[in-house]
């Protein structure tokens, strides 16, 4: 049983990655995105933050802590990938601009396919890392459905309307099969993880994490919520791809999804109190 529902694992993630990715260019408008990013002052700010502080954040807690080699791998690759197309949901539940969301995603994704590739071989000493490999996957995974669901949007806009729905829809569908077989495929995994820490060390690098975000916004309300949600919620897309493809050690995947998963519960109830101080109602994507 637990060998169908890895199988399913494997069908299941390339499917959540493309269709997620691809929802995103069918819902946000390449002017509005590039338009946010003209405020270079947070843009490097949101670039120190999620490259270079938060990384440093999970190292540091890594040499201190006695993990397996596997859970170190995969909550090195959770704080290495940032850009995470589910910072859109956080956007809106914190009721933000979700153009601001959409363009601070778009920033740190287009720059983690460049980072994580080469960072990741240095930071996980003894493991060998194809880099070409791991940026390829993201590049064609990643940016490539977004681009395409910008096309379609510019160029078949009644299609891209129709067809939206749906593709938001498998992306969610998939996510949720992608979660659940994990849960269920890699179950003695997961109970061999609880009680070593690794979990925990998972969850404050989530609230340091959102705490660096926040501190860039200077001042203003709507940078510090979005800048600490989007410094919090890592990229899984990207870190499943890493996961599934660069490890055979199945503990870096359920590492990583544990993280996740716990991460973005924190980041919804965080997201939901912030939306008590914002008066920006958010769109609907």
């Amino acid at each position: 049983m637990f060998q169908f529902f890895r199988s399913v694992v494997h069908f299941a993630a390339p499917i959540f990655v493309v269709t997620t990715m691809l929802n995103v260019g069918l819902t946000q408008k390449l002017s509005d995105i590039t338009g946010h990013l003209k405020n270079y002052p947070f843009v490097l700010k949101m670039l120190v933050a999620n490259f270079v502080v938060a990384p440093l954040l999970m190292i540091v807690a890594l040499h201190f802590a006695p993990f397996d080699p596997a859970l170190k791998a995969g909550l090195l690759i959770f704080s290495l990938c940032a850009g995470a197309p589910f910072l859109i949901k956080l956007t809106q539940t914190a009721k933000h601009d979700l153009a601001l969301g959409a363009a601070v995603m778009m920033l740190l994704m287009v720059v983690t396919v460049v980072y994580t590739p080469i960072v990741l071989p240095l930071v996980l000493s003894g493991i060998s890392v194809d880099a070409w490999a791991v940026a390829k996957s993201l590049l064609l995974q990643l940016l490539l459905p977004i681009a395409a669901g910008m096309l379609i949007v510019k160029h078949l806009p009644d299609l891209a309307k129709k067809a939206q729905p749906w593709v938001a829809w498998l992306g969610n569908f998939a996510m949720y099969v992608l979660v659940g077989a994990t849960l269920v495929g890699y179950l003695p995994n997961i109970i061999s993880i609880v009680g070593t820490g690794a979990i925990l060390v998972g969850l404050m690098f989530v609230a340091m994490a959102f705490g660096t975000g926040y501190m860039m916004g200077a001042g203003k309300d709507h940078l510090q919520d979005v800048g600490g949600l989007a410094t919090a919620q890592r990229n899984t897309a990207a870190g499943v791809i890493i996961a599934v493809q660069n490890f055979t050690d199945p503990n870096v995947l359920v590492m990583l999804t544990l993280a996740n998963m716990l991460g973005i519960v924190m980041l919804l109830l965080i997201a939901k109190v912030l939306s008590r101080d914002n008066k920006v109602e958010a769109e609907t994507v």
